[in-house]
């Protein structure tokens, strides 16, 4: 049994500008300036790593959770208002429907936010969801990809992941799955079990099937 999982910001969303946006507000509240080399550095989460590191560029103005905190309630409000799905994003997820492979949503995002960036999509397209809240160890650790593919009852080893951040590749990597990476502001890892493309505008699900014969079996059976 196989299946396709997919990282949310930066992947399937457009949704790293609003980060970024949202960061130099929060660390403006405080009196502190962000740009896109800090982006960089907190890029693909999880939001704990982005905590520590707000903390010591405002020399620990806040108390430890503030900047987590703050940064999902701003956050919240700019998906609400601006979020957009990256193209081909969603012809994408239609032609994976079409053919009955299932699909799952795996973020390092909080719940909250990935409820939010949910609506965007079409209801119950993915058959799982995993979200920051739902693992002990989120990513770079294997369990968000680990928990998908037990939801969906199928073999990791037997799953396409699609990321888009050097703390996703390691997670997806780390799981055992096939992974397609989508750089944004990273240069990928050479891995045999990595394929890089430049957009989801190159990549349409007959490509996947051709890479990821194993698919294939799923589809037959349609």
């Amino acid at each position: 049994m196989s299946a396709i999982l997919f990282d949310m910001d930066g992947t399937l969303i457009d949704s790293e500008p609003i980060w970024l946006e949202a960061e130099i507000e929060v660390m403006a509240e405080v009196g502190c300036k962000w740009d896109q080399a800090d982006q960089i550095n907190c890029l693909g989460g999880p939001m704990d790593r982005t905590e520590k590191y707000m903390q010591e560029r405002s020399n620990n103005i806040k108390p430890y959770g503030y900047f987590g905190k703050r940064l999902e309630e701003v956050m919240e409000i700019k998906l609400a208002q601006k979020l957009e799905l990256l193209p081909n994003a969603l012809n994408l997820l239609k032609q994976c429907q079409n053919l009955s492979i299932p699909m799952a949503l795996v973020t390092a995002s909080t719940g909250k936010l990935m409820r939010s960036a949910l609506t965007k999509f079409p209801k119950d397209i993915f058959a799982a969801t995993i979200s920051y809240d739902d693992v002990v160890k989120t990513k770079p650790d294997p369990a968000p990809y680990l928990l998908a593919a037990e939801k969906l009852a199928v073999d990791i080893t037997q799953c396409v992941v699609f990321e888009d951040s050097l703390t996703g590749i390691k997670s997806a990597l780390g799981s055992g799955a096939q992974v397609v990476g989508i750089p944004h502001l990273v240069t990928m890892p050479s891995d045999p079990n990595l394929r890089v493309i430049d957009s989801l505008t190159q990549i349409d699900i007959k490509q996947v099937l051709a890479w990821y014969p194993f698919l294939n079996s799923r589809v037959a059976a349609k």
